[in-house]
């Protein structure tokens, strides 16, 4: 039964090549649902990692998540299936794996620490995501060659502001 889209009818033999171009662009439905998909990621992540008890210790908690990842992820391969095998992805792995992962488990120690050591769900999470975004927007000027509007700085000190203000006691 061949598929209606934008007054196009497709076979679904070549509903893949259409949705793949009108997902690959801004504005397409991934641009928005990649999006979300971040966020709910964030939030229930700063949920959970808050309720992982005391006694635990941090690096088997950290170790249990990489190993939940790891099936997660071999169950999503066969959905994000490798464009030209699986072989010729693994070739593109580089030393930009292995710093992300420092990144990664700095992160996950870091927000586990944070909340072990008294720091609330509402403001933890908050605060260091204005330094982190602050820091971002520095380096995306200085090393990506990115533009700033004064709107944008404005923005930035307005979260700032926020912060200072949510964290006065």
């Amino acid at each position: 039964m061949p598929l209606m889209r934008s007054r196009i009818l497709f076979k679904p033999s070549e509903l893949h090549s259409v949705v793949e171009s009108r997902v690959q662009t801004k504005g397409g439905i991934m641009f928005y649902l990649s999006a979300g998909v971040a966020i709910v990621g964030a939030v229930s992540y700063q949920y959970f990692v808050h309720r992982i008890p005391d006694t635990l210790n941090p690096i088997v908690s950290v170790l249990g998540m990489y190993l939940a990842v790891l099936v997660l992820g071999l169950v999503l391969l066969p959905i994000f299936s490798p464009e030209g095998g699986l072989i010729p992805q693994i070739r593109q792995l580089s030393w930009l794996q292995l710093a992300l992962a420092v990144s990664v488990i700095m992160i996950e120690l870091g927000f586990l620490l944070m909340y072990r050591f008294g720091w609330n769900l509402s403001t933890g999470n908050l605060i260091t995501g204005v330094v982190v975004n602050s820091l971002l927007l520095g380096i995306g000027v200085v090393l990506l060659g990115e533009k700033v509007t004064p709107i944008n700085a404005l923005g930035v000190g307005l979260c700032i502001l926020g912060v200072a203000l949510i964290s006065h006691r």
